[in-house]
């Protein structure tokens, strides 16, 4: 997985940069007045095609920036390093439960 390496750590960094503008957006959009922060008006935002495609590139930028973040610590030791491969795929796997949960339960408002 050497040709992934470089990869992971260029897209860790543009996700990062990505996420400040999104998680911004996100909260001008949820926090800017005690109003917008009802259930009502959540479910009614979140009911939007709009909302949904943006919290769905959200969800998609944070699973990959928290979950390679993860997988980069844990080989850095040498434990993870002598488990490459596992550690690879275990957080592959979770990630991507985790991701289409989040999708599917988007997918539901």
């Amino acid at each position: 997985m050497r040709g992934f390496e470089p990869f992971a750590w260029i897209f860790q960094a543009v996700t990062g940069i990505v996420m400040v503008f999104l998680i911004t957006a996100h909260f001008l959009a949820t926090h800017a007045n005690h109003e917008l922060l009802s259930y009502e008006t959540a479910v009614s935002r979140l009911g939007s095609f709009e909302y949904k495609v943006f919290y769905f590139f959200l969800l998609l930028f944070v699973t990959f920036h928290a979950f390679n973040g993860l997988r980069a610590i844990i080989l850095d030791t040498e434990g993870g390093m002598r488990r490459r491969k596992a550690v690879n795929a275990l957080i592959l796997v979770i990630a991507l439960v985790a991701f289409f949960y989040g999708a599917f339960l988007l997918s539901k408002f």
